[in-house]
């Protein structure tokens, strides 16, 4: 007896425990339907012709020439790109201060002070960043030329020169004080 009655228990919770389906099936009927008639039918695509393509007039220029990449300088006096750079050369006039000069008689040495650095230059030597190759040095300026290029590709001389600071630049925290002036 005592298993009949186990057995009926056991039936009844199993029976309670199945879960009602019905509006899971409607659901999944309804959205069954639903997909099967909202189907767009299919349109072939419409082919354009291509463009005709019309290259432009030949105008004498190659954009994959490599010789319009070449960069070295060419022309009338252009500076000589297998020459050994300077240290000097690296900077520009705007960062560079003259600082003082020592002559004794023969041979004259000026003193340029780039940023808190002084390099001791001659007559010959080259500085900045457009060629410029000193011609003279004086208590007060050192004059040089330098060789720039103008928009044609010719290469120019052009004169400029780097005056002394005085004691009042020296003195002050501010860097670039130099007074570079170019003229033509």
């Amino acid at each position: 007896m005592k298993n009949k009655i186990f057995l009926l228990t056991s039936i009844l919770s199993l029976t309670g425990c199945t879960p009602a389906y019905d509006d899971l099936n409607e659901w999944m009927t309804k959205t069954r339907q639903d997909a099967k008639s909202h189907i767009i039918p299919f349109e072939a695509p419409v082919v354009n012709p291509p463009a005709v393509y019309n290259p432009p007039a030949y105008s004498g220029l190659n954009a994959f020439d490599f010789r319009r990449l070449d960069n070295s300088p060419k022309g009338n006096n252009a500076p000589n790109p297998n020459r050994p750079k300077e240290a000097l050369e690296a900077f520009s006039l705007e960062n560079m201060r003259y600082v003082g000069m020592l002559s004794n008689g023969s041979k004259t040495a000026g003193f340029i002070d780039v940023n808190g650095h002084v390099y001791t230059v001659y007559p010959g030597n080259y500085i900045g960043q457009n060629y410029g190759k000193i011609q003279s040095i004086t208590e007060d300026l050192i004059v040089l030329t330098e060789l720039v290029e103008d928009s044609s590709g010719n290469w120019i001389y052009r004169k400029a020169e780097l005056s002394l600071s005085n004691n009042a630049e020296n003195s002050s925290n501010d860097v670039g004080n130099a007074s570079a002036t170019n003229s033509n």
